[in-house]
């Protein structure tokens, strides 16, 4: 045999023996570890168990109100992200997030009851001034209403207000409402956030107005959009947010009503994240 070639013969026997090697030596040092904890995993009620991906979130509001969900990663980084823009676009709701980690044992579940559905926003939007076409003027907002299962119904406590800064073509003014009712639809689209959206439909009670927004009607219906998280939503394709105050209460929103979609009465949110999360 040429020399080259048992050069070369030799090189990958060595190559192969050296991985073997390696493969051995971590698969010791694995089996090694004194516990399962050390191997990543932890334990509860003397199983072991592994982590699952997923996070059990408490949302705490100051309105006195919370509700806690199990999420996976994106919609914990959508959540963040509303929480963040409540306080930096105030609207009169700051929230906070605690967090513990899912967990699943081995032979049977321990993980943490799923919850409702919820909807849960912050941030700002524009309107148009009165009478000044093409002039806009900002709106913050925060919203936060849960129910207890995928059918629209009664919400467990929950706000959605709407801010408007000072120095504007409108004056200050600021809106207090208690959501009622919550309709969830995940179905819309024929698929979830970014490539399609969630949708939700709220009925609140209005209970307090100021300045240029005092005299609003009693009742509020919102309307809501969820495309992603920012950095992951389709171009041209932002969460959006339409309002309608009425004289009229209604127990819960019909469908698509009001349409966050329709141009007329929508607009898309151009600071903050809307997070729709649909019941388990």
């Amino acid at each position: 045999m040429p020399r080259l070639l048992r050069a070369a013969s030799f090189s990958t026997d060595a190559l192969f023996l050296n991985q073997a090697l390696d493969t051995i030596s971590t698969t010791a040092a694995y089996k090694s570890l004194r516990s399962p904890v050390e191997r990543g995993w932890t334990s509860t009620g003397g199983r072991a168990i592994k982590p699952t991906g997923r996070s059990y979130e408490t949302l705490s509001c100051n309105d006195g109100t919370s509700f806690s969900a199990t999420v996976d990663a994106d919609t914990l980084s959508g959540l963040t992200q509303a929480v963040e823009a409540m306080t930096l676009y105030p609207a009169g709701l700051n929230c906070t997030l605690t967090q513990s980690l899912v967990v699943h044992a081995l032979g049977g579940v321990a993980s943490a009851w799923p919850g409702g559905g919820f909807l849960v926003g912050g941030g700002r939007f524009q309107a148009g001034c009165p009478g000044h076409p093409g002039d806009l003027f900002w709106l913050n907002f925060a919203v936060s209403a849960h129910t207890e299962s995928a059918d629209p119904g009664q919400t467990r406590g929950g706000t959605f207000n709407l801010t408007i800064p000072e120095g504007q073509c409108v004056g200050q003014g600021h809106l207090t409402s208690k959501p009622t009712c919550l309709r969830i639809d995940a179905d819309r689209t024929s698929q979830p956030p970014p490539q399609g959206a969630y949708y939700a439909y709220l009925t609140s009670v209005v209970t307090q107005t100021s300045g240029s927004l005092d005299g609003i009607p009693p009742y509020i219906f919102s309307g809501w959009k969820d495309t992603g998280n920012p950095g992951k939503q389709l171009a041209d394709n932002p969460d959006r947010e339409a309002d309608v105050p009425s004289d009229s209460d209604r127990d819960c929103p019909p469908p698509s009503t009001p349409d966050p979609d329709d141009p007329g009465i929508s607009h898309p949110i151009v600071n903050g994240n809307i997070t729709i999360h649909p019941a388990q």
